[in-house]
């Protein structure tokens, strides 16, 4: 009887030792071997699914690259100071009464400071299960506090509460800056098991033609150790971790200046301005210095419906009369023509039921006097001796009708590095065929097939300053890595077309034909202007859904004697009476321009 309870007692403690010993293998097994196997359906290992359910984090940044001005001021992914709320720990809870009583006056004044009462503030706290970037009343991200303010709330004292840095994408305020684009939920991708990383990816705009070089290598989390209910662990402090690579994200500098954008959406807005574009560009250059389009939209709420995410300042709208620049210089190149050839205005085009835009004649006048006040008359005639390959011809060797935005090949990992996305080419004519004496009369005023870009009518004033040669508008100067080293510089280049070029002196009797234009035309109300100006107005008729509407325009530059600036500004389907907003808005955009430089 004894062995036998020996004998069992020493079996149990045998078959106890086996059971340890294949617990402390399976351990050891998934401690040293399975740590590093995924976990099926994600891309985290065991390990690290361990990790991050012990862990309440929140995304501070999600190591996007920078987009600046060219000023160096930030125009996407600014960083903010913002309130931080992690869950609290297990004896706060059970003690709340305590609590509250301790941190009643810094609470109170937090919620202030927050702009919430101070039980929306308590209930808000008292609930948390993950951690909380106090959200902004305007757009989606999180509320960013002033310097004094946030060194106030971190002076308070309150526990689980900090004040973190946030890298904020947008600032959730409507503009005109629909070249910079905006993001959207990456669908390829799977976020986080916690939901916080949730890839996001350029949809359009710059976010979206930089995409590869944007794309940041990893986030940077704020977060702290919790119990298996969540509360926060007693101790645990408020901890960030970051990829800690130097090089990225990237920063990507542009050419636009921000506080000019600002001040011409500013302007458009006062205006009444409802659709259109204003594109303003730095004549020695190209450069873009300013895009603004109409209506304004907000990258943080996005309608695929309602279409104000397109760049207008890239779509190709009727330019109406500032297309006789190109009818012009045609004539002018062709020889069939010259400044002081007198015409007759009678008020109406005898042929194709061409009327003047005044309604009544302009009698005898020059070319350059017709350029002045428009006359459709003048270039009515000037297109019966044109043919249409001449008009499109010089269209092309102006940079109408192509593509002209900045672009190069084999450059920073693009095949083709092209930053404008969007860009229309516009067109001239339809077809050549047959050579029609009427479709090149209302071509030759720039109706019928003739669609220009309001970046194109900008840039066509560069190319006459730079005696007929048509330069690339640049948005995008140079990338640099995190730690300020160089990557690339992108300089500016040309964009020539297998249609040649216009003669200098052509160039320059055009510029000299568009200062008459103010002192003697249609933009006599410019002369009273800070700066003296030079440029070319335009009405288009158009028919939106059937209805009459016009498009307006006026394109010049300034000063006349020195010219800095480029501007083209086109005001789209407004009423037919409605006041020519065009030029008074060109004016007021001079008038800016002159403030700011000469400051």
């Amino acid at each position: 009887m004894r062995n036998n309870k020996h004998r069992r007692v020493f079996s149990g403690l045998l078959i106890l030792s086996a059971a340890v010993a294949v617990l402390i293998l399976r351990l050891a097994w998934v401690q040293l071997i399975m740590k590093e196997q995924k976990v099926p359906g994600t891309k985290y290992t065991l390990a690290k699914m361990a990790e991050i359910q012990s862990e309440r984090e929140t995304v501070l940044d999600s190591g996007r690259g920078r987009l600046y001005d060219r000023k160096n001021e930030l125009l996407a992914g600014e960083t903010i100071w913002t309130a931080a709320f992690f869950p609290q720990e297990e004896m706060a809870k059970k003690s709340v009464t305590k609590v509250v009583y301790e941190e009643a006056k810094p609470m109170h004044r937090l919620a202030e400071i927050l702009g919430v009462s101070y039980e929306q503030l308590l209930n808000k706290r008292s609930s948390l299960k993950e951690p909380l970037l106090w959200p902004s009343s305007v757009g989606k991200g999180p509320l960013a506090l002033s310097q004094a303010q946030a060194e106030e709330v971190s002076a308070l004292g309150i526990d689980g509460v900090g004040v973190l840095p946030f890298a904020r994408r947008y600032d959730g305020i409507s503009s005109g800056r629909q070249w910079l684009g905006y993001l959207s939920e990456a669908t390829m991708h799977k976020a986080s098991p916690t939901g916080l990383r949730v890839p996001m990816t350029g949809t359009d705009g710059l976010e979206k033609t930089l995409e590869p070089l944007l794309q940041g290598v990893g986030h940077t989390e704020a977060f702290v150790q919790v119990d298996a209910r969540g509360n926060r662990l007693p101790g645990s402090p408020i901890q960030v971790k970051a990829p800690g690579n130097p090089y990225f994200p990237l920063s990507l500098y542009t050419t636009v200046d921000k506080k000019l954008q600002e001040g011409i959406e500013e302007l458009a807005l006062k205006s009444g301005m409802k659709e259109g574009a204003i594109v303003v560009l730095d004549t020695g250059t190209g450069d873009i210095e300013a895009m603004v389009s109409l209506p304004f939209y907000n990258p943080e709420k996005v309608s695929p419906q309602g279409g104000e995410w397109n760049n207008r300042a890239l779509q190709a709208a009727v330019p109406g009369s500032i297309f006789k620049i190109v009818t012009a210089a045609a004539a002018l190149e062709a020889g069939i023509t010259s400044a002081d050839e007198l015409f007759y205005c009678s008020g109406q085009y005898e042929k194709y039921g061409l009327s003047c835009m005044t309604g009544k004649g302009h009698g005898p006048l020059t070319l350059v006097q017709g350029f002045a006040v428009s006359c459709n008359t003048v270039f009515a005639a000037l297109a019966e001796r044109l043919s249409g390959i001449q008009l499109q011809s010089t269209a092309l060797a102006l940079g109408l009708g192509r593509d002209i935005s900045w672009q190069a090949e084999k450059t920073l990992g693009f095949p083709i590095l092209k930053p404008l996305s969007g860009e229309q080419k516009g067109t001239i004519f339809t077809t050549l065929l047959p050579d029609d004496k009427g479709a090149r009369v209302q071509t030759a005023i720039g109706q019928r097939d003739v669609q220009v870009t309001p970046l194109q009518a900008a840039n066509l004033i560069v190319t006459l300053l730079h005696g007929g040669e048509v330069r690339a508008p640049r948005i995008l100067q140079r990338v640099t890595f995190a730690n300020g080293q160089k990557l690339e510089d992108l300089p500016g280049h040309l964009s020539p077309s297998s249609a040649g070029r216009i003669s200098e002196s052509t160039a320059r009797q055009l510029l000299s034909m568009m200062r008459k234009v103010v002192t003697d035309g249609t933009g006599a109300r410019l002369q009273s202007t800070h700066w003296p100006l030079a440029g070319k107005s335009g009405t288009a008729q158009t028919l939106v859904k059937g209805v009459a509407r016009n498009n307006q325009w006026f394109i010049g530059y300034g000063p006349v004697d020195h010219p800095r600036y480029a501007v083209s500004v086109a005001v789209e389907n407004v009423a037919p009476d409605s006041p020519h907003l065009a030029i008074k808005l060109f004016g007021q955009i001079f008038d800016l321009l002159s403030s700011s430089t000469e400051a």
